[in-house]
């Protein structure tokens, strides 16, 4: 039997423009219909511990100050946290600026750009989303123009911006306040303007990389890394286009200025991050949680599926199936693409899932259980998917490979407008971690008409109970021992749950009452009468380490 795909020219896709023109409107209206759907529903899913934080950088409030605030003994309501997640005039810009460089593992573009944002008669939580929605429709064009780029006019570079509009995983980061879609705009724009450069090798075009560069870096730290990957697709591009050495010399002098002046534009944060080392450990010191291999492993199946199908709030395994025809489609992409176009995706993969799994597997670790931190790999695996998709469906009609891609793309499209349909409807999504529970855990406070919360000041505590306060009742207390200082739980309450309890906590709530895990959490327990023997739960080690915030 002929291959499925034993027809693809190695050059890559050329599209039969007479049998192709209703599926290019068909993408630009799957384009146009995703993209689009991040601007609508950006207050449904769940305000997490992470965006909790975005809002206190952006309104200028310090993180001492309002752990002070919170964990002092007095019973606040839900309104009481939730003032810190609005704007307050006597926080100014100063204040927000000294709010971003107390936590200089984030570099402050996005928190910049919120702030703005925030300043429109918005709600801030939708405001703030409101940015990575912007940015998240501005990736699918900046997908195209980089697919263009590296394979010319095609197919392929409308089927890369169909994936990414429909990818779930790609959808939710849009819809989040953090500055994840930033991040991956700017490495997709700049990769393309090196492109760009490279090929035309005009002065306008160097400026603009190096003006993408420099946004880059702003937006992420983790940004550097495309430094090496656009070195190696640079000097792919000119030994195989061009063997001059005068042309070589320009072309390396050329990126080594865009990339000297953005590095250098980037020194003030660098002086921020040089003078905070213990800050800068204190914030990313839970990734050194040690995690099981098979759990690591198992992550990494997972995250390169979810980028396509992503159906429930919490992942089915299953679905990990998918990375076997994903490796396969990998395999042919680096065997047939054109050289530049797969060194510098190859690169762009490898880099980051090499630098989040990488130290996992031999130092211990948790980064590359979170999606987030690979997101430019598993942008670059799409590209490369709809690469060899593109390059199927271009094969003669009625063949067998042609027939193969369009049930490929077909497939991912549908899968994936499937899964933004299911996000769209629900209330919270496996990308809020370990805060996607705390709807339930509201609707069980909620359900008494007198319910109290206390929370130990521990690494996720203030983060929890402000996320914990959108979906409060008003009649609910929330309640924090000040630090060091001997602890009475208020008394008179129908409903007791504990947030982290420290072992100086749970002495206080007494023996005689038994704490109990909430839906399924490590952090949330009932407080109830101790009806058995058993012995109290104990907190997980990582429970009072800093988190990243």
């Amino acid at each position: 039997m002929q291959h499925p795909f034993s027809s693809i020219s190695a050059a890559g896709p050329r599209p039969d423009s007479d049998t192709d023109t209703k599926l290019l409107i068909g993408l630009l209206l799957v384009i146009l219909c995703a993209g689009t759907a991040r601007l609508f529903g950006l207050d449904h899913l769940l305000v997490w511990h992470d965006e909790v934080f975005t809002l206190l950088r952006v309104f200028g409030y310090r993180h001492d100050e309002v752990q002070a605030a919170i964990f002092s003994g007095q019973l606040l309501t839900p309104d009481d946290l939730l003032r810190v997640q609005r704007p307050d005039p006597a926080h100014t810009w100063a204040d927000a600026f000294r709010a971003f460089a107390g936590h200089p593992e984030h570099a402050p573009l996005y928190y910049v750009l919120a702030r703005l944002a925030t300043a429109l008669p918005l709600d801030p939580v939708n405001a703030a989303r409101g940015v990575s929605a912007f940015f998240g429709i501005l990736l699918i064009p900046s997908v195209y123009w980089l697919t263009r780029e590296l394979f010319g006019r095609g197919l392929a570079p409308w089927i890369a911006a169909a994936l990414v509009a429909c990818s779930p995983l790609q959808f939710l980061y849009a819809q989040e306040a953090r500055q994840y879609a930033l991040w991956l705009l700017l490495t997709a724009s700049s990769s393309a303007a090196l492109a760009r450069a490279m090929r035309r090798d005009r002065r306008t075009d160097w400026w603009l990389y190096g003006l993408f560069m420099t946004l880059g870096v702003y937006a992420h730290l983790l940004f550097v890394l495309m430094i090496p990957a656009h070195a190696l697709y640079g000097l792919t591009v000119s030994r195989a286009g061009d063997t001059q050495a005068g042309r070589l010399a320009r072309l390396a002098r050329r990126w080594g200025i865009a990339v000297g002046v953005s590095l250098m534009l980037f020194t003030p944060w660098l002086w921020v991050i040089a003078t905070q080392p213990g800050r800068v450990d204190h914030f990313t010191h839970w990734m050194q949680r040690p995690v099981e291999i098979g759990d690591l492993l198992a992550a990494w199946a997972l995250h390169p599926t979810r980028t396509f199908v992503d159906l429930t709030p919490s992942p089915v395994l299953w679905w990990s199936l998918l990375i076997v025809p994903l490796v396969w489609a990998l395999a042919r992409f680096v065997r047939r693409a054109p050289r530049a176009a797969v060194w510098l995706l190859v690169a762009m993969a490898l880099a980051y899932s090499g630098v989040m799994l990488g130290p996992d597997l031999l130092l211990g670790g948790s980064r590359s259980l979170h999606a987030r931190y690979a997101l430019p790999t598993l942008l670059a695996i799409q590209i490369m998917v709809a690469w060899v998709i593109g390059a199927a469906i271009a094969a003669p009609p009625g063949s067998w490979s042609r027939r193969s891609g369009l049930i490929a793309l077909a497939l991912l499209v549908g899968l994936g407008g499937w899964s933004l349909f299911a996000i769209q409807r629900a209330e919270t999504w496996s990308t809020k971690n370990f805060s996607a529970s705390n709807a339930d855990i509201a609707r069980v406070a909620n359900a008494s008409s007198s319910t109290l919360i206390v929370a130990s000041d521990s690494g996720v505590g203030l983060g929890e109970l402000i996320s914990l306060a959108y979906h409060l009742d008003p009649r609910v207390r929330l309640w924090g021992p000040p630090w060091n200082q001997p602890i009475t739980v208020p008394a008179g309450f129908e409903t007791l749950i504990a947030l982290t309890p420290s072992d100086q906590l749970r002495d206080a709530i007494g023996p005689e009452r038994l704490l109990t895990p909430l839906a399924g959490t490590w952090q949330w327990f009932a407080v109830e009468p101790r009806r058995t023997n058993s012995d109290k739960p104990t907190a997980p080690p990582y429970a009072n380490e800093g988190r990243v915030h």
